[in-house]
């Protein structure tokens, strides 16, 4: 069987997605991924080339493999995933999320909240992925008529507490309320942290948005974090397409030598949505739902977060966001069920599993009644 070697650097937050993209693609081609965790040297690789003979390797860049040095491959086809552009050989194929098109999604969701003032807050060691999105964002900003004010972090260690005494005094500064677009969510979380420390309300005195969505991150800060997430499957499907097509053409490569994806979705949380009422039991209550309603939540669950009886519950909530807290369930349901009927890979049968329901037939009722489409149907249309 053919053999793409995958090299990563242990911990990547995107790594199980890209991965999967790959693996996607691979099975298509009858293909083994052989998934490598070490940094790849030339005595490693030749050992690796020697043992599989691969079509060739994708490199997951980032971490320990962030400045990964392409000559090591030597004459081996090696796809880069996420590789600083201008610090790779003019050959070399690398596949990049497209940060502009990232930064102008963040400042199209923050524009949304009506607040006039904006910052951007850069990841604190210098990457050329942080500085495309700030420039993205500050013209996006500056093209509708609104400036962005921009943090400049101290040499310091990363996560250090001179950088984060320098992150507190610029979030002191700010003007308010101010809405914030962190270059990802690890910065993300520090700016809601040095917001904690300030006792600023979040998200009525400070929004804020990182870029990942990496749950370990989002769903564990308080309050939760919006984060945009990127097509990170899409990346690694194209990496594995041109992986294969590359290593079957004697004479190179002689397409585009970078691939780009863009941003999947925006996933809302706490840390920019603002209810209607400003009601804090709506607030909570939106975020359970969002956080549970596909491991089989009750709407009598979610009224028990409001103080008051359960009729009141319902009737603050309808009032808040314009629907009754089931509606809200079954809204967050479909979203998750339509996310895998996206994935050819994953059986129809197996979907209400994820979503909720106790049955199949369950949520093929659903489905119909909420889309007038069965589910089938809708992967057909959608994969079209």
């Amino acid at each position: 069987m053919k053999t793409i070697l995958y090299l990563q650097p242990s911990g990547k937050t995107s790594a199980p997605d890209k991965l999967a993209g790959v693996l996607e693609i691979a099975a298509r081609n009858g293909c083994h991924v052989q998934v490598i965790e070490e940094h790849p040297t030339r005595k490693l690789l030749a050992e690796l080339v020697d043992f599989w003979h691969p079509l060739g390797a994708i490199a997951n860049c980032g971490g320990d493999l962030g400045q990964l040095d392409a000559s090591v491959f030597g004459k081996l086809p090696a796809v880069f995933i996420g590789h600083d552009p201008s610090t790779l050989p003019r050959r070399c194929l690398n596949v990049i999320h497209d940060q502009a098109a990232t930064a102008r999604l963040a400042a199209r969701e923050l524009l949304e909240t009506g607040f006039e003032n904006f910052a951007f807050i850069p990841f604190p060691e210098k990457r050329y992925w942080s500085d495309e999105r700030q420039r993205a964002f500050c013209a996006a900003l500056a093209l509708n008529g609104r400036k962005c004010r921009v943090c400049r972090p101290p040499s310091a260690p990363r996560g250090g507490t001179a950088m984060m005494s320098a992150l507190r005094r610029f979030i002191a500064s700010l003007p308010r309320p101010c809405a914030v677009f962190a270059a990802n969510d690890w910065t993300a979380e520090q700016v809601l942290a040095a917001a904690r420390m300030l006792d600023l309300a979040v998200p009525d005195e400070l929004a804020v948005i990182g870029v990942d969505n990496y749950a370990a991150v989002c769903e564990h800060t308080s309050p939760t974090l919006t984060s945009i997430e990127p097509d990170f499957r899409r990346g690694g499907n194209l990496a594995a397409l041109m992986l294969i097509a590359a290593s079957g053409r004697k004479r190179g490569w002689r397409g585009r030598r970078t691939a780009t994806f863009g941003p999947l979705r925006v996933v809302r949380r706490a840390s920019t949505r603002r209810p209607p009422l400003q009601d804090a039991d709506v607030a909570a209550a939106l975020d359970l739902i969002r956080r549970e309603a596909c491991t089989g939540l009750k709407a009598c669950k979610v009224a028990a977060v409001f103080h008051c009886s359960r009729g009141m519950a319902g009737i603050r909530f309808s009032q808040a966001t314009g629907h009754t807290i089931l509606e809200e369930i079954h809204a967050v349901q479909l979203e998750r069920a339509k996310e895998l009927l996206a994935n050819r890979n994953i059986q129809l049968k197996a979907i209400s599993d994820f979503c909720g329901f106790t049955h199949p037939n369950s949520l093929r009722k659903f489905f119909l009644k909420a889309t007038g489409m069965t589910m089938s149907a809708w992967r057909r249309r959608h994969l079209a």
